[in-house]
């Protein structure tokens, strides 16, 4: 896991990996939906950032009914994947491919979605991100975050054991977890509540609102008031 090759073998394999790694994986994309759904049920356009291979997307088009979803994805087989997922579901008419990078995203969207994405890049790397995605919300939307986010002061090594333990329930190998393990800090960065809170301040939306936390996986939505 500390190299991610989302257009290589791992990323082959990122449907069935993503959710032995990442707990409560299917209730993070339920209660994605399900708060959009309630806070933006008209929404007509929305942006998701890095939907991998697209699993989130029949639900966000039966949140949002009225939406138009842009996609911003840079692997070329992570977008085969959504692909594949857009035709199943025929969304065809109301999803379309946006830039390769977010920063070349020009429009405003009444909901802005990014999961597990930001914890793939360094501390450093995710400020800008998360001005970019602040930046894209239009007055009254809303955006929606997920990532791996640890607790402060928190005991690590107990942590560490229960998700050494729940990877060993899963049946997975020892080989296998010890990569998972070592990838925090090398392949996976955690994304800190406070530096969240702070960009959104300075974005002049909400604070953080808390969805869900299973383990160090995080998800929260924040909405920018009418009027600015």
């Amino acid at each position: 896991m500390a190299h991610l090759d989302f257009d290589g073998d791992y990323g082959r394999h990122y449907d069935q990996s993503i959710r032995r790694i990442i707990p409560a994986y299917d209730a993070h994309l339920e209660l994605a939906a399900a708060a959009l759904g309630a806070l933006v049920p008209t929404a007509s356009s929305a942006l998701v950032v890095g939907p991998g291979a697209g699993e989130e997307l029949p639900s966000l088009l039966k949140a949002m009914p009225k939406a138009t979803l842009q996609l911003v994805e840079p692997s070329e087989q992570m977008r085969g994947f959504c692909n594949t997922v857009i035709a199943e579901a025929q969304g065809g008419e109301r999803i379309a491919w946006g830039p390769n990078a977010l920063k070349e995203v020009a429009s405003h969207f009444d909901a802005v979605i990014c999961q597990n994405v930001l914890h793939l890049l360094p501390p450093a790397e995710q400020e800008p991100v998360l001005q970019q995605l602040c930046g894209r919300v239009s007055p009254g939307g809303v955006l929606v975050i997920s990532s791996f986010s640890e607790e402060k002061d928190a005991d690590l090594e107990l942590w560490q054991a229960i998700a050494r333990a729940r990877f060993q329930a899963q049946g997975m190998e020892s080989e296998a977890i010890d990569r998972v393990m070592a990838s925090r800090n090398a392949g996976v960065f955690s994304l800190d509540p406070d530096r969240l809170a702070t960009q959104l301040r300075l974005a002049e939306m909400e604070p953080p609102t808390p969805l869900l936390q299973a383990l160090f996986n995080r998800l929260w939505f924040s909405r920018r008031p009418q009027g600015q």
